[in-house]
């Protein structure tokens, strides 16, 4: 039996600590409780979202007419070197599982939060390594039916996947990862946990890097070319631009661009979407008119309009 929540406040649930409510919360932990959220929403035509961590969200103040689905629906299994995870997992077990094991491809998303399912809906990525390279097989539901995807049909790019162009709900991921050593992995690991903690100190109120990083090769040639010192991994990194047009440190309410790095805001305390949506509009603008780069949000805005 499903335990739905009524109003539920999703500020409860986001690592930034905002949002309104939900009109219809539930918590699944399995397989059967999921499927029958979806079709739960359907049945009472409600339109439902499916979040695992909290991070990556930024929720509008006065919450979503939804229900709002919070997948724990977690578990991994080993066969060789492939592992078969449930997309509930929390991302660090899978990490820290796969180091246990020996087996690398993954230790390079040491530290980013959430869930296995969120970090592969948005094809999560650090230190020039992203969770679809050795990503084999997806599990979804359509909303009838499990379907199986490859990796060639998932459509992975940057910080994209098909999962949000058709709004399938992942279950299950499969990876094929390569021999290497417990130890090995443990120091890289390691290594890029604590470049992490200096940009996100423990208990940091913030969904994560803000703004998407510009694909270098999208860029106009000539800001390229005087640019060309910022690009990491083939990347223009957002916050070098934002730092440009003086985004660190500024603030609006409760509402702080990171006085250190230009591309993380956080929630002092009493933050609000509003004054997070306002400041980091107004910055995204600043760049536009300093550099004719549009920059996207990374964050899934919830009952918010594009910036």
């Amino acid at each position: 039996m499903l335990d739905i929540k009524n109003n539920y406040s999703l500020a409860n649930i986001t690592t930034l600590k905002i949002g309104g409510s939900a009109k219809k919360f539930v918590a699944v932990e399995n397989l059967d409780e999921l499927i029958e959220a979806i079709k739960f929403a359907r049945d009472n035509n409600l339109e439902f979202l499916v979040v695992g961590g909290g991070s990556n969200l930024l929720i509008s103040d006065s919450g979503v007419n939804k229900l709002i689905i919070q997948n724990k629906f977690s578990g991994i299994q080993q066969e060789g070197n492939i592992l078969k995870v449930k997309s509930g997992t929390i991302l660090k077990d899978l990490i820290n599982y796969s180091i246990q094991l020996g087996l690398s491809g993954l230790q390079n998303l040491s530290g980013i939060p959430g869930t296995v399912g969120g970090a592969v809906y948005g094809n999560a990525g650090a230190y020039g390594q992203t969770i679809s390279e050795h990503l084999i097989q997806i599990t979804a539901f359509n909303g009838n039916n499990e379907e199986n995807f490859t990796r060639d049909e998932c459509s992975f790019d940057y910080r994209y996947s098909e999962f949000k162009k058709n709004h399938y709900t992942i279950l299950e991921i499969s990876f094929e990862l390569e021999p290497s050593t417990e130890e090995l992995l443990s120091t890289q690991s390691q290594e890029i946990l604590e470049k992490r903690l200096v940009k996100y100190p423990t208990g940091i109120k913030c969904p994560g890097s803000f703004f998407k990083n510009i694909v270098a090769s999208t860029l106009p040639q000539e800001i390229a070319e005087k640019l060309k010192d910022k690009i990491v991994y083939g990347k223009l990194p957002a916050g070098s631009l934002l730092e440009s047009v003086g985004a660190k440190g500024a603030t609006l309410g409760d509402i702080e661009i990171a006085p250190y790095h230009a591309n993380l805001f956080i929630n002092k305390g009493r933050g609000t979407a509003e004054d997070f949506y306002k400041l980091a509009k107004k910055y995204a603008e600043l760049v536009k008119e300093k550099f004719g780069i549009t920059l996207e949000p990374e964050v899934q805005l919830i009952n918010l309009p594009k910036i």
